[in-house]
């Protein structure tokens, strides 16, 4: 009986493992059926092929595949969609001062917590600096998906910006007007001042940066 259970276990641990299952789930919602059949099939058949020499390697490919992938499907997706475009553009203001927002909360202010535990810092200015350096990275991150979802092609950039990504960041940056004006934390004017002045040209390359992916993937 111990024999037998040894070779069933042998048996497990040399079976080819599959596709990572999250990676997998990620791409079969981004993309639409007829890439669905094509894509997946190509990258299980390489992953198959690279499987037999280094399962581990294997994982690790698949998921760097997905993660090309997601941008260019993610767009193509978008535009399939039979959407108004008042729809997608209130879709892509809601979801940049969501992203912003929570960005705010969740990654920039504990990487700056995470700083100032990691060097004990005593003075708050370098805690600061890196909140504002990475919280600038989601506003570049909002300030593009903007410019995918809303800007049209034919326009100039600098129209775009005055039509479209203008007015999004007056809306965008409402949390930070409201705390200028009824601030409920420790921070002063002149932080929420300098916070606007790196905020709006880093909503400008994150357009910029929106339009070279769309570009790349178009």
């Amino acid at each position: 009986m111990a024999k037998h259970t040894k070779g069933a276990n042998n048996r497990n641990a040399s079976a080819p493992l599959g596709p990572p299952p999250a990676a997998r789930a990620l791409l079969a919602f981004i993309m639409d059926a007829a890439d669905e059949a094509v894509l997946m099939g190509d990258m299980e058949e390489e992953f198959r092929h690279i499987s037999r020499h280094s399962p581990r390697h294997a994982q690790s490919w698949y998921w760097r595949q997905t993660m090309r992938s997601a941008p260019h499907l993610i767009i193509k997706r978008v535009r399939a969609l039979k959407m108004r475009p008042l729809g997608v553009a209130l879709a892509a203001l809601l979801g940049s001062f969501l992203l912003i927002y929570y960005w705010d909360i969740w990654v920039a202010r504990s990487a700056a917590r995470t700083f100032a535990a990691i060097t004990d810092a005593s003075s708050y200015f370098f805690s600061r600096a890196v909140y504002l350096f990475v919280q600038m990275i989601g506003v570049a991150i909002g300030g593009g998906l903007i410019a995918i979802f809303t800007f049209q092609a034919e326009a100039p950039f600098l129209k775009n910006i005055a039509y479209r990504l203008a007015p999004a960041g007056l809306i965008v940056f409402a949390p930070t007007y409201m705390a200028m004006i009824n601030p409920a934390d420790n921070y002063p004017l002149s932080f929420r001042l300098l916070w606007l002045s790196l905020a709006i040209p880093s909503l400008i390359g994150g357009a910029r940066g929106g339009i070279w992916l769309q570009s790349r993937h178009s």
